[in-house]
């Protein structure tokens, strides 16, 4: 294996939680020194299970665990002089600092980047917040229901005569951090040519909305507003239905795609005239429903999937967790890598993220025990 793309680059990790962690576990993973500074206490995230064993363990939580491999863990509390001071020292020789604060707290602090900066004119300081670090909602507190909903993901997610929807994970929370990693990346290249650091501000909730341009050119090409559904009248494409031993569904992308469906499940009622065309599917849509339903009940997820693509159809299973570690398609890629911690024991982790095949991501270390590193790391300023 090559050395990692980031070898060489230090980063500061003042992060918590999500969203910071991912983008410092990105660089940690691709080569980059990442000093992860905690509070005494810890980051909070190492309390949040599922915990190996299902017992509660601030070196077990299952985010931190992944969140955080690879990099190095030093006790700091920033609110003594003392220790800012070890901060900024490490500042002076680091490439990238990254924060996920309140856009308060590193001014409360007296870290903003204008100090940092002063320690060392080519930091990059990546800040990323529910809202950005300016404007009237840079101070609102936020979980991941409020971003969606003010970034307009849920408008458009549901049933149009249901209540709307959130995601059942924290995606923008990863999408954030990935889009920090980005900014960094592209301003550690930028400083090669002007010497110069500068400041990268990240919004969770501006992040939801870059997902969604489709809404934006409905209205500004048409002067439609994009809505939810009607989801309970499309069969194919949108939902999975029940099969023999769990869900799956067909999609339907070209004319001839419901042909090929009927012949695929065997079901001659399925070639009736009045489901040939998309809206005579809706017209019957819950007859069809039932003829569909029928055919699923005699087949099983994985027969299911696989006979489908065979017939070169657009086929989807669900996967539990205990199915996904067996996924044929990630062990094929080695897309699993594994960790031996010290106190949770052997790990399952995902790994190559962002697809650099000759550089690829590397599991060097399982995430640190709170203050690891602290004496080794600090010793060095001595």
């Amino acid at each position: 294996m090559t050395e990692g793309v980031l070898e060489g680059v230090k980063v500061i990790d003042l992060t918590h939680y999500i969203a910071g962690p991912y983008c410092t576990k990105l660089m940690a993973d691709y080569g980059a020194e990442v000093i992860k500074i905690e509070p005494p206490e810890g980051d909070p995230c190492r309390m949040i299970g599922p915990f190996p064993g299902d017992i509660p363990h601030k070196e077990k939580g299952g985010y931190f665990l992944y969140l955080n491999s690879n990099k190095k863990s030093v006790v700091l509390d920033l609110k003594q002089p003392q220790d800012k001071e070890q901060l900024l020292a490490l500042v002076k020789d680091a490439d990238i600092v990254v924060e996920n604060f309140a856009p308060h707290v590193m001014q409360d602090l007296g870290l903003t980047y204008d100090t940092l900066s002063q320690a060392n004119p080519r930091i990059i300081m990546a800040s990323i917040s529910n809202f950005g670090q300016t404007g009237p909602y840079k101070d609102w507190k936020a979980t991941e229901i409020v971003v969606e909903a003010i970034g307009g993901n849920m408008y458009v997610s549901g049933d149009y005569d249901r209540e709307p929807l959130s995601f059942g994970v924290p995606l923008y929370q990863f999408v954030a951090g990935q889009n920090a990693l980005a900014g960094a990346l592209i301003a550690l290249w930028e400083r090669e040519r002007s010497s110069q650091g500068q400041h990268i501000d990240v919004s969770l909730t501006e992040a939801v909305t870059a997902c969604l341009p489709y809404a934006f050119q409905y209205y500004t090409y048409i002067g439609a507003v994009w809505r939810r559904g009607p989801r309970r009248r499309i069969l194919f494409g949108v939902d999975l239905w029940p099969c023999k031993d769990g869900h799956v569904g067909l999609s339907v992308i070209r004319s001839t795609d419901f042909e090929e469906i009927a012949g695929f499940l065997g079901a001659a009622e399925l070639f009736d005239p009045k489901f040939s065309t998309p809206d005579g599917r809706e017209e019957h849509y819950e007859e069809l429903k039932q003829h569909y339903l029928a055919a699923l009940a005699e087949k099983g997820k994985d027969e299911f999937f696989n006979e489908a693509h065979a017939w070169r159809l657009m086929a989807s299973r669900e996967l539990l967790p205990t199915e996904l570690l067996q996924c044929e398609q990630l062990l094929d890629r080695g897309y699993f890598l594994q960790a031996e911690h010290p106190v949770a024991g052997r790990l399952s982790l995902p790994g190559e993220v962002l697809g650099l095949t000759e550089s690829p991501a590397s599991l060097r270390s399982p995430a640190p025990l709170l203050g690891q590193h602290t004496e080794a790391v600090l010793g060095l300023l001595r």
